[in-house]
């Protein structure tokens, strides 16, 4: 499940959650409130039926009882009043002359009171159908009483029992509390309870319909707010993250400088500030490391070049000679390929230093070097062998080509302007070439050659001697 599917399932929840809360709340609300207003209303409209009721017979004892207060409510001589004395036209008895007492609107007034007062000698009476149930009446056409009150007299003997008391029974303790007092010629001649059960009317019925559709209404609204909110509000969520998402395959591609827009001032848009900061933060570092890295390398490089080079001639060191020149023995062995082995030592070298001083003898051994490394094709290996020796590793070469490249070199070093060097200087070179490899070593091959350039000193120095 994308974010953004999540984030407005979040909001519709949410939105149908508050709604659902605040809709229940408030309908619990308005019903309470409903309820308490209407059973106000009737229990004033009871109380003035009662104290009305009462002031024409004086006393309940006194008058016809249950039976005479239903006709009496009945007969309209005195209709209940609401409590700011207008009267209740939804609560007037009717006037029409078929209907009986069953068919009264307010026929739940007397609806669970006791049965009434008998006269002496007169029969306890029983009402119709409802056993000993306090003489409830017959409902009103279409549904229950709209209330039921509890009446009892100045003893606090009910006499009205509203299905809660049973006639005749001492009203509690708690319940006398509320009662509220009907006054008759300055006296009190019975107590009425705001205990009692209220039936709603059909147009309150109605009136609470009306507002649980209201409250679907409201619910099907916020869901569709809430759903037109959260793909609002998760696009742009989505478009930032999918940057950012975007962004970070790059960089685990390997593409570790990236930027993303900045939308809003939000934690996303702070998100996406943090991010751009640490993609250009990793990506100087690593090139930072990458520098450096090609710093190390290029120094090991150096190392590398110095452990296998001449100080003073920059040439390969003998110790790289000796590696190389085993393995080019190899390869020439294994593919029957030719390789020729040079030795050379400069003549009179001690002499030189003696007679010129050291330093000139380093500059005849540096020039020498050069002389030897800028006349090599780049399969040759040429390295300073110990003092005033120099070894040249011809691959590929027969031996008479070899020798004449020696002879070419030590032309070269004979003929160049030494003077410039030192005016009474003159430098010459003698060399031994073996290319036998039957001699079985690179070593043994340089051991050969070597005996040769002893032969070539012996016989007159300043050439090259080679084994025919």
């Amino acid at each position: 499940m994308s974010l953004r599917t999540k984030f407005m399932l979040a909001l519709l929840l949410t939105g149908l959650a508050a709604v659902a809360m605040v809709g229940t709340l408030a309908y619990i609300g308005m019903t309470k409130k409903v309820d308490s207003i209407r059973r106000e209303r009737a229990a004033e409209q009871f109380h003035t039926a009662v104290t009305a009721y009462l002031r024409k017979y004086g006393s309940w004892q006194d008058s016809p009882g249950k039976q005479g207060f239903d006709e009496f409510m009945q007969s309209g001589e005195q209709p209940p009043m609401l409590s700011d004395g207008a009267q209740s036209e939804d609560r007037r008895p009717p006037r029409d002359e078929g209907r009986g007492p069953q068919d009264d609107p307010r026929g739940g007034m007397d609806d669970g009171r006791g049965p009434p007062p008998r006269g002496e000698g007169e029969p306890e009476r029983r009402p119709r159908g409802e056993g000993n149930d306090e003489g409830r009446r017959p409902p009103r056409r279409g549904g229950e009483p709209p209330f039921r009150f509890i009446l009892a007299d100045q003893d606090f003997r009910v006499v009205l029992g509203a299905g809660v008391y049973r006639h005749g029974e001492a009203l509690p303790e708690a319940a006398r509390k509320d009662a509220r007092p009907v006054m008759v010629n300055g006296r009190v001649a019975a107590y009425v309870s705001p205990e009692g059960v209220i039936t709603p009317s059909k147009q309150e019925l109605q009136y609470l319909a009306a507002m649980r559709e209201a409250l679907w209404y409201g619910v099907s609204g916020a869901a569709v707010l809430a759903l037109v909110l959260g793909f609002l509000l998760s696009r742009s969520l989505g478009r930032t993250l999918g940057h950012l998402t975007s962004a970070v395959r790059a960089m685990h591609g390997g593409s570790l400088l990236q930027r993303v827009p900045v939308e809003g001032k939000d934690e996303v848009a702070e998100l996406a500030v943090a991010f751009n900061d640490m993609s250009e933060k990793l990506a100087r570092s690593h090139q930072e490391l990458q520098e450096s890295h090609q710093t190390i390398l290029a120094q090991a490089e150096q190392m590398r070049e110095l452990s296998v080079r001449d100080a003073l001639t920059k040439l390969h060191n003998r110790r790289h000679f000796d590696e190389q020149a085993t393995t080019l023995f190899s390869h020439a062995v294994r593919h029957k390929r030719p390789l020729a082995m040079v030795i050379g030592d400069i003549d009179y070298f001690k002499k030189i230093n003696d007679q010129f001083s050291h330093a000139t003898g380093d500059a005849v051994l540096r020039q020498v070097g050069e002389i030897l490394r800028s006349h090599m094709r780049l399969s040759d290996l040429v390295a300073r062998y110990g003092g005033e020796e120099f070894v040249i590793a011809f691959p590929e070469t027969e031996l008479p080509q070899a020798a004449a490249l020696c002879d070419k070199l030590r032309g070269i070093i004979e003929s160049f302007p030494w003077h410039q060097v030192h005016p009474d200087l003159k430098v010459t070179m003698s060399m031994g070439v073996y290319a036998d490899l039957a001699a079985g070593t690179a070593e043994a091959m340089l051991q050969k050659a070597d005996a040769l350039l002893y032969r070539a000193k012996e016989t007159g120095r300043n050439r090259v001697c080679f084994a025919a």
